[in-house]
């Protein structure tokens, strides 16, 4: 093709592009226009942003945030039903910086000062009726609040900064980012299409199979379908209003042994769609065998203190890698002088066995069919949600990042994330840990048994449920963490059954333990939870194989000194 031909090839390029680009603009006007709250904020941001600019100390950047929550819950216990009713609710959060870019109200303050925990308005209600009086109005007298609240800091941080030594990171306060417009028609909880009515009986049909059980005290059977609009406008220019919807099932029991210690235990579904709930009868059969083990546990012995080699199932890996691991790469912690900042200097480096690699994905609704918890289109800062390969063969790479940067990593990658009444901080979404060398069921109780048998042990762990944990990450205690499990084993050498024992608590320090990750099963299991911290109770997920780790540690579980019950169960 000649100059000539390819120049009006370009034009002509060019041109469709314009009318797309016209046509996009056009569409997304008319979106937008079907949600009357996007205006409402839109407006009340801009008047007030206008007015807080030509302040003495002017705002650099505000959001508004509003949560509008749809949701239907019911509950059964014993056979009978005890809660159904349905809820909606909106609720906002506001955020106001002064300051620049490089220095702001949210830097941390420095040891011996006041700390900044950031703003927490758990009232901060909205009414759900889109009544532009009466939205402006709570908008209004919030951001007045925040802005003073937002300039008192400044004077603190500035002040801290004059009488402090300088910061190890000397990387600004605020990431430069590019904006988004995005819009997700509103959806109706009609729209999810569930039967209330059909769902009370099915949850009374479930917590009846507890009720024959005399050593079960309390259970429950939990239905919810929730839908969650997410909106988020701010003074860059990003508009956006996205639909989250989910169903979980979670059937739970709890019985109490005869030295006191309380002994729960609980079966959980989740999916985005309710034609993957798995059917009545795979229910009840779980929720059988919950019934029959708890009955066991009940009767267990109590486990000694332990170190030595252990497996853990893909569910409870799950937990296990999300308290120890996870945290500890949320890159808006690693700035923090008071954090440990394990990984913070680790980039490039081997962390874990060279098999061994980690991404987060918001973006995955699902991973090889397992239904996901922790997706979402955009962060809570507006940000779009990226995948992030933290870890490849073994080596660290990356960190999770939200709009508050850390030397060498300048940008978000929208993991910027909080509950409706917290500031955003970095946090975790999807995780999902693979190996390329991955090991059968057998060969990992085969790798368990012999490496019991070289330490002269007469048995090694099978961690094979979790409840949960936690960790420290900070550098004046201990930077270690603990993990709940709830089903664990001994697994004999000698080929004697496995052991079902209880009172097991898993104790340690990150790097010790990363250093013990041996291979990895050719399963996947999913954690599908939430997980607490600076910001919030979050949805998150964490989808891992089965583990193999050759030194673990256990401590005894605290427990109650409270007698059992001395009447029987009516």
């Amino acid at each position: 093709m000649n100059y000539f031909d390819n120049n009006i090839n370009t034009k002509y390029i060019r041109m469709k592009k314009g009318i797309l680009l016209v046509l996009f603009a056009m569409f997304t006007q008319i979106s937008f226009s079907q949600d009357k709250l996007i205006d409402i904020l839109k407006n009340e941001i801009n008047r007030n942003f206008i007015l807080l600019k030509e302040r003495p100390v002017p705002a650099y950047y505000m959001s508004y945030r509003v949560q509008d929550t749809k949701r239907h819950a019911i509950t059964a216990s014993f056979g009978n039903l005890t809660y159904s009713a349905p809820l909606h609710q909106r609720r906002f959060n506001v955020d106001i910086r002064v300051g620049s870019h490089e220095m702001d109200n949210t830097r941390e303050l420095k040891a011996g000062s006041s700390g900044n925990s950031g703003n927490r308005y758990e009232n901060n209600v909205l009414s759900v009726e889109d009544d532009p009086v009466a939205i402006q109005t709570e908008l209004w007298r919030n951001s007045d609040q925040i802005y003073k609240d937002a300039v008192k800091q400044f004077e603190n941080v500035k002040a801290n900064v004059a009488v402090k030594v300088a910061s190890e990171d000397k990387s600004n306060d605020f990431t430069q980012e590019s904006s988004e417009k995005y819009f997700e028609k509103p959806l109706q909880i009609a729209d999810l299409k569930f039967d209330a009515s059909e769902w009370e009986k099915k949850l009374k049909q479930y917590s009846n199979v507890f009720s024959d059980n005399k050593d079960i005290l309390n259970c429950s059977a939990n239905f919810s379908v929730e839908l969650v609009r997410k909106y988020f406008v701010d003074t860059e220019g990003r508009e956006i209003a996205e639909n989250a919807y989910s169903y979980r099932i979670q059937i739970t029991a709890l019985t109490i042994a005869e030295d006191g210690m309380e002994l729960p235990l609980y079966q959980s579904y989740f999916a985005i769609n309710a034609k993957d709930l798995p059917s009545d009868e795979q229910i009840i059969k779980d929720t059988k065998k919950l019934s029959a083990l708890i009955s066991e546990l009940r009767k267990a012995p109590v486990a000694e203190s332990y170190s030595g080699p252990a497996l853990m199932t893909a569910e409870a890996a799950g937990v296990f890698f999300h308290e120890i691991f996870g945290h500890r790469v949320e890159g808006a912690r690693l700035k923090q002088e008071s954090d440990a900042q394990t990984f913070k200097k680790k980039v490039g480096e081997l962390v874990l066995p060279k098999d061994i690699s980690i991404f987060f994905d918001p973006k995955l609704k699902e991973y090889k069919n397992i239904p996901l918890n922790g997706s979402y289109v955009f962060d809570d800062e507006g940000i779009r949600g990226q995948r992030v390969d933290v870890v490849k063969n073994g080596i660290l790479n990356r960190f999770l990042m939200s709009r508050t940067p850390i030397e060498g990593f300048s940008n978000s990658n929208g993991h910027g994330r909080a509950m409706i009444f917290y500031n955003n901080v970095t946090r975790q979404s999807n995780m999902i840990i693979e190996s390329n060398n991955p090991k059968s069921d057998k060969e990992l109780r085969t790798l368990l048994i012999e490496q019991s048998k070289k330490e002269n042990k007469q048995y090694g762990y099978l961690f094979d449920k979790v409840s949960g944990g936690f960790t420290t990450t900070g550098r004046y205690m201990p930077n270690a963490f603990n993990v709940t499990p709830l089903i664990v084993y001994r697994v004999y050498t000698d080929g004697r059954p496995d052991e079902l024992v209880r009172g097991v608590d898993l104790v340690g320090t990150p790097l010790s333990i990363f250093s013990q990750v041996e291979a990895c099963g050719n399963d996947h299991g999913v954690f599908n939870g939430a997980c607490g911290a600076e910001s919030g109770s979050l949805p998150v997920s964490c989808v891992s194989p089965t583990l193999f780790i050759k030194m673990i540690e256990t401590q005894k579980k605290a427990k109650s000194q409270t007698q059992p019950p001395v009447l029987e169960r009516p």
